[in-house]
């Protein structure tokens, strides 16, 4: 999301706080904006280039009914953030008015949410030509361009949908990688971010199953079957339901004694570009 040397771009971030930076040669400045001002910007920027109507913004602006007077107070957040953007040196028609409501004029390339999809399908492409490395590098990528939750402080309703979608992607990405690092041997290297991600996603049965293996492989056998035993005692105790079929495999193999790794790799269902 880099500007061109001598060119005047505005980039906007999603993944993470969300917020918005006139970038030039001489650097990038952050706009400040209220929080409102935040939620109007990232109402637009889930479509860049796409009008987003008056009645719409409004929805996604305020619980419950919208106030009194709605369609001119977006209008007046509209105004507000193009004078916002045009001090910090930016185009003022950023945020462009359709009669039906209002557009943000960037490319996609712009908005970090949409590097992160174009990264996830550049990987899902490599993946059908069987270029892992190439696949792997994409998803690495990806994956840095986050910075903290999608949307992080708005109001969670209001971005549910492509909230969970976006995280979705992000935990394929993690969890390709994490077959990756498993596939060349890196058991060590890998467990400290499994855990991580296992605590934030304890039902997770693909994190679970590779966890598990590299557990293993790195001689912690007892916290491998550990590892099993809280996955099962979550989904009994939050769904109802026991572990699937992939996960239980690699705890009965664990199970039998010290396991070829080969044996415990042919478990991993191989990499998935995309989900949700």
């Amino acid at each position: 999301m880099s500007g061109q040397a001598g060119a005047v771009v505005i980039d906007i971030a999603l993944l993470g706080t969300v917020k918005i930076a006139v970038r030039s040669g001489e650097g990038a400045t952050d706009v400040a904006l209220s929080y409102l001002e935040r939620s109007l910007l990232a109402a637009l920027a889930c479509a860049p280039g796409t009008v987003v109507s008056t009645e719409r913004l409004a929805d996604m602006l305020w619980d419950g009914p919208p106030p009194s007077g709605a369609r001119t107070r977006v209008h007046g957040l509209v105004s507000s953030v193009r004078k916002r953007v045009a001090a910090a040196g930016g185009d003022a028609l950023v945020l462009a008015t359709d009669p039906s409501g209002y557009v943000l004029c960037v490319e996609p390339e712009r908005v970090d949410a949409e590097c992160f999809r174009a990264l996830m399908l550049q990987a899902s492409d490599a993946v059908e030509r069987g270029e892992r490395d190439s696949a792997t590098e994409c998803w690495q990528r990806a994956l840095g361009l986050w910075r903290g939750p999608a949307f992080d402080g708005l109001r969670p309703h209001a971005f549910q949908i492509e909230a969970l979608a976006l995280e979705e992607m992000r935990m394929t990405a993690w969890e390709n990688c994490f077959d990756a690092d498993l596939r060349s041997g890196r058991y060590e290297r890998v467990i400290p971010e499994l855990t991580r991600q296992r605590a934030r996603h304890p039902g997770r049965e693909r994190l679970v199953a590779q966890l598990m293996i590299a557990l293993h492989a790195t001689d912690r056998h007892a916290e491998a079957l550990g590892t099993y035993r809280a996955l099962r005692q979550h989904l009994r105790d939050e769904y109802g339901m026991s572990p699937g079929v992939r996960v239980s495999k690699i705890h009965e193999l664990l199970l039998r004694g010290p396991s070829e790794m080969g044996e415990l790799l042919a478990t991993l269902p191989g990499c998935h570009a995309l989900t949700g």
